[in-house]
């Protein structure tokens, strides 16, 4: 039969097709479905829901038994039952056999041919597949029959041709062809529009990328096709002036969607790896880089929710790096080559109800470094896939970095995990690759390549996110001789924890280990860090500002390497002592920050990495322990122990401070201190090293939180000093941390570490024990608006100083002194009082007491001395002093008084009086200071200040009645008086029966104004008069100031207001008298204090009102008097 040419051009061919078994058994039911379209019209009376009426497929699949199908999935498929597979497998595929059975079969052949012929369409048949002219497939008949497929390139560069579509009711795509070398493969053909798959997509040419599978566009069942394979990476090769470099791999074909009622969406395609890099030859001395990894084929994902998304593809392993060339005696002459990076993993599918049931693809491995003189690096992991709907990828591991001479290569940092959805935990990222070892030569330093930094984790919004990547070890130096100076790398640093919102954050990875040699560290011998542990990833924070979760634990820090011994032959370090064994252990890494989420909850920090020991022979310097990692809100890491030495110990981390937590039950103290390492007591011959026989010093306690709204629970410990053998002294012990600012009980300071012990060298001194916490401040008093204030709450007790640490013990030396006994926590200071308010008639309240300050906390118990067998026992630590007491709270300050009301002014009568302005309230008494046993008493809390008076209210303007009398104006009212100031408190109690200083004195509150008086109405006729002018109103007195406790001075005293002016006189008209002036009010008294407040100025009297020729002009009135200044206070 001819077979239909699509839009693409392809030519007619030969399409081989499998015969399915048992598919005669489908003839009839396809007949019976293929044919409907040239039969006669149904009857009108026809429903158009019998066209999606299914019944008749119980009688295909069991024609001897038409009962319902049972769809029990018990029964049927002995599993959970999926629809869509079931359609596919009993339905579609039975159907799609026999249709190409019967497009395939010679009958077949004769009929559809007629009907073609007859309509003058493709209607029934396959596309024919694509050709080198013609390389897309062609489209299948326009009834039914699949899509051609793409021609397969057999030449360099050209892309495999796309498969050609079923444009049909029913037929599968056709599949993409193949790309040629470095092209791309064909992507798949689209399904039909009723029933149909998409076709598969086409396999990338050596790093080409796979093409994309067609997508299923049947409005009731398809699946998408599966992308294409990416194809792997071309090997480098330095031929034909070549790079050297491996090519990178292709990236995998994206899956196609599913259908619209029932289809799954087509899984990615895989990734190709990456090809590696070409040795180095005599030409090109290096090596050639590792090709990049591709990246997995994201999956289709499913129309609708009846289905499923596809599984997304893990993304390809970078190439390694070649090797360098090396000459007939097998020595490097070049560099090795770098690690490609991994690929990234394909996702699962847009998000939405059409990324069920996907799942995304892994990030892959970066390619390991080439060996040379100095090693290549490794490549970075690929990234792990984000999660539509689940669980996201899995990062991928950073690779190796390669061996060398001189150095190793870095390891490769790890991938970043893909973020999860909802509840759905997160997953860890990947680790760092390890750092490459170093041979070292004669003559040449070998120091190992450093470690690579772990991924972060993937992030989770509710659940649990994903831990960081450890970091990668470091690199070793060889061992094997001796006589060569080799150092260890330093470990990568952990990687991040995941973020979250609402859900735990992930823990931040462990900082790698740091890499042994024959020297281990630097140890004067080379400049930089080396054979450190890496640092602790960081503990996940929020992804939101204000995220409710909890954060993640910071990573541990990475142990130190050790030193194996490196022997000074010919006494270039050791001058006086050729052939000295030296070795140094490194520094242990730090422990990562403790995640912290504001609106939620912290976590602790990490701790330190232990130091590396040095060898236990000849010279050798142990480590230092590394720092605990710090907490925003939580506990403080620990620090690591310093690793041991034959001459010197290390000396332990110190512990990480401590965040504030607002919960009881959260612990938020510092970290404690690391042990220092012990010393065997060996003496170091002479040497530009200065180094010193003794053990180790213990790290400090780590201080808690001193945050104000979140408070810490205590100091850390101080770490023991480390032990001194034969002659050497022992270590002294670390301090305690301080306890921060107290919570609901007052915090302890941490004790001080015990010094080392000695044999016949001198005990280590103990640590000094920590400051206790500072008390909580007193709650503040309330500052109701009709009511006086209340009083603040006492401060809180100061915290226990912490205990010294004891002296270490000699058998033959003396041993050492005791640790200095910790200082009491300062007494919180006291709550200030709160502000009066006002009463219902208008005067003001009285200010609230300030709180009493918090008691010094006790101090620390000293440290006993160290005894010692035949020597002198050492003498006890210093004696602490209890904390200061806290400071006394501030008075508060008293109400104001409310202004007077005017008074009315009237249009026919006597003008209204104004009321009086209501008198300020008193101000409140300071706290008294906290007091202290041995220390200094609190010092007063200031006094509060007097309310100012209100003003008075003015009188009212009088009016003229009907016969032309004019009315008197109203009296102006006096203004209230000012509010007196509170005492300043007294000082505290402290050492010896001695107060500590009194507080500060404050003003006397200011009087009121008085009231104006109200002008007189207007007089008509000559047998009238004009209105008097209204009085004035008096100024308030001011308050009384309040003196200094502590020094001389003080409050000021209130200054008294000024008294109002007198009411104008009303004016005659028509030959009427004028009205007189009213008299001006008084001015108030100062208030008196050390510095007295002055007197008001008396109001100026009303002026006189004016009249005609013939009438009387009234009388100016009266100035008031001034008041006078207050009287000193001595």
């Amino acid at each position: 039969m001819n077979r239909h040419i699509s839009s693409h051009g392809a030519r007619t061919g030969p399409r081989r097709r499998h015969r399915v078994a048992g598919a005669g058994s489908t003839v009839a039911a396809f007949l019976a479905f293929g044919m409907a379209p040239l039969a006669t019209a149904p009857a009108a009376q026809a429903d158009f829901d019998d066209l999606f009426d299914f019944s008749w497929l119980s009688d295909m699949l069991n024609p001897a038994d038409a009962a319902p199908l049972d769809l029990d999935p018990g029964a049927a498929l002995g599993s959970e039952f999926d629809m869509t597979s079931f359609i596919g497998q009993w339905f579609y595929e039975p159907l799609h056999a026999g249709m190409q059975w019967w497009i395939t079969n010679p009958f077949g052949e004769l009929i559809n041919n007629s009907i073609n012929d007859l309509s003058g369409m493709y209607l029934i048949g396959n596309g024919a597949d694509g050709t080198l002219l013609n390389p897309d497939g062609g489209d299948g008949g326009l009834w039914f029959g699949d899509g051609g497929d793409g021609w397969t390139s057999d030449l360099p560069g050209i892309d495999g041709g796309d498969g050609g579509a079923a444009i049909g009711f029913f037929g599968n795509g056709g599949d993409g062809g193949a790309g040629g070398i470095g092209a791309d493969g064909g992507a798949g053909g689209a399904g039909a529009t009723w029933m149909g798959n998409g076709g598969v997509g086409g396999v990338g040419g050596a790093g080409g990328n796979g093409g994309d599978g067609g997508a299923a566009v049947g409005w009731f069942f398809g699946n998408g096709g599966i992308g294409g394979a990416g194809g792997e990476g071309i090997a480098g090769s330095f031929a034909n002036g070549g790079t050297g470099n491996g090519g990178a791999g292709g990236n995998g074909g994206a899956g196609g969607t599913g259908g619209t009622m029932y289809g799954n969406g087509g899984n990615g395609g895989k990734a190709g790896v990456g090809g590696d890099g070409a040795a180095g030859t005599s030409v090109n001395v290096n090596g050639g880089n590792g090709g990049v990894g591709g990246n997995g084929g994201a999956a289709g994902t499913n129309f609708w929710q009846n289905g499923q998304a596809g599984i997304g593809a893990n993304g390809a392993a970078g190439g390694n790096g070649g090797d360098a060339f090396k000459d007939a005696n097998g020595d490097f002459l070049g560099n090795g080559g770098n690690g490609g990076a991994g690929g990234a993993g394909g996702g699962d599918g847009a998000a939405g109800s059409s990324s069920v049931g996907g799942s995304p693809g892994a990030g892959a491995a970066g390619g390991n470094g080439g060996q040379g003189l100095t090693g290549g690096n490794g490549g970075t992991g690929g990234k792990g896939a984000d999660a539509g709907d689940g669980v996201g990828g899995t990062g991928g591991v950073g690779g190796d970095g390669g061996a060398g001479v001189a150095k190793g290569g870095t390891g490769g940092t790890g991938g970043v995990s893909g973020a999860s959805t909802g509840f759905n935990d997160g997953v860890a990222g990947g680790d760092g690759g390890r750092g490459g070892d170093a041979s070292g030569a004669a003559g040449v330093q070998g120091v190992g390549g450093n470690g690579g930094t772990g991924g972060a984790g993937g992030i989770s919004v509710a659940g649990q996110s994903g831990a960081g990547g450890n970091g990668g070890d470091g690199g070793n130096g060889g061992t094997d001789d001796d006589t060569i100076q080799t150092f260890g790398g330093n470990g990568g640093a952990g990687g991040k924890g995941g973020a979250t919102n609402v859900g735990v954050a992930g823990n931040g990875g462990n900082g790698g280990n740091g890499g042994n040699g024959t020297v281990g560290a630097g140890g004067g011998l080379l400049s930089g860090t080396h054979a450190a542990g890496g640092t602790g990833g960081a503990g996940g924070g929020p992804t939101a500002t204000n995220s409710s979760g909890i954060g993640g634990i910071g990573g541990n820090g990475g142990n130190g390497g050790s030193g194996t011994g490196w022997r000074d032959v010919n006494g270039d370090v050791f001058t006086d002592a050729p052939g000295t064994v030296y070795s140094v252990g490194g520094n242990g890494g730090n422990g990562g920050t403790g995640g912290a989420l504001l609106g939620g909850t912290g976590n602790a920090g990490g701790d330190g990495g232990n130091g590396g020991n040095g060898a236990t022979s000849g010279v050798s310097v142990g480590g230092n322990g590394g720092n605990g990692g710090t907490s925003q809100i939580g506990t403080g890491g620990h620090g690591g122990d310093g690793g041991d030495g034959t001459t010197t110990g290390g000396n332990g981390g110190n512990g990480g401070n401590g965040g504030g937590t607002t919960s009881a039950v959260t612990e938020a103290r510092g970290g404690d201190g690391g042990n220092g390492g012990e010393s065997a007591g060996v003496q170091a011959p002479t040497s530009s090293l200065n180094l010193a026989s003794h053990g180790g010093n213990g790290g400090n306690g780590g201080n808690s939180s001193t945050n104000a709204v979140r408070f810490g629970t205590g100091g850390g410990n101080g770490g023991d000093g480390g032990a001194g053998h034969l002659g050497a002294d022992g270590g002294k012990g670390g301090n305690g941390g301080s306890g921060g600012t107290a919570g609901a009980a007052p915090n302890m300071g941490g004790n001080g570490g015990n010094g080392g012990s000695a044999e016949a060298g001198n005990g280590g001194t103990g640590g000094t024990g920590g400051t206790g916490g500072t008390g909580i401040a007193g709650t503040a008093g309330e500052s109701p608006e009709a009511g006086a204030g209340t009083d603040g709450g006492k401060g809180g007790t100061g915290g226990i100083g912490g205990n010294g640490g004891t002296g270490g013990t000699s058998n033959t030396g003396n041993g050492g002194q005791g640790g200095t006994a910790g200082t009491g926590g300062t007494g919180g200071q006291g709550g200030g009082g709160g502000r009066g308010g006002t009463d219902s008639a208008g005067n003001g309240l009285d200010g609230g007491n300030g709180g009493t300050g918090g008691d010094g906390g006790a101090p620390g118990v000293a440290g006993a001395g160290g005894t010692s067998t035949s020597g002198a026992d050492g003498a006890a630590g210093n004696a602490g002093v209890d904390g200061t007491g806290g400071t006394g709270g501030s008075g508060g300050s008293g109400g104001n008084g409310v202004a007077g009301v005017d008074g009315a002014s009237s249009a026919t009568g006597v003008g209204g009086d104004g009321t009086a302005g209501g008198n300020g309230g008193n101000g409140g008494e300071g706290g008294t200071g906290g007091t202290s046993g041995t220390g200094l008493g609190g010092r007063g809390g200031g006094a509060g200040g007097g309310g100012a008076g209100g003003a008075g209210g003015n009188g009212g303007s009088g009016g003229t009645d009907s016969d032309g009398v004019g009315y008197d104006g109203g009296t102006g009212a006096a203004g209230g008086n000012g509010g007196e100031a509170g005492n300043a408190g007294q000082g505290g109690l402290g050492a010896g029966g001695t107060q500590g200083q009194g507080g500060f004195g404050t003003n006397g509150g200011r009087g009121g104004v008085g009231g104006n008086g109200g002008a007189g109405g207007d007089g008509i006729g000559p047998a009238n008069s004009a209105g008097d002018g209204g009085d004035a109103g008096a100024g308030g007195n001011g308050g009384t100031g309040s003196p200094n406790l502590s020094n001389p001075g003080g409050g000021s005293g209130g200054d008294g207001a000024a008294g109002g002016v007198g009411g104008a006189g009303g004016d005659g008209t028509g030959n009427a008298a004028g009205g007189d002036g009213g008299t001006g009010g008084d001015g108030g008294d100062g208030g008196p204090s050390r510095f007295p407040g002055d007197g008001g100025t008396g109001g100026a009297g009303g002026a006189a009102g004016t009249s005609t020729p013939d009438g009387t002009p009234g009388n100016p009135g009266s100035a008031g008097t001034d008041g006078q200044p207050g009287p000193v206070i001595p």
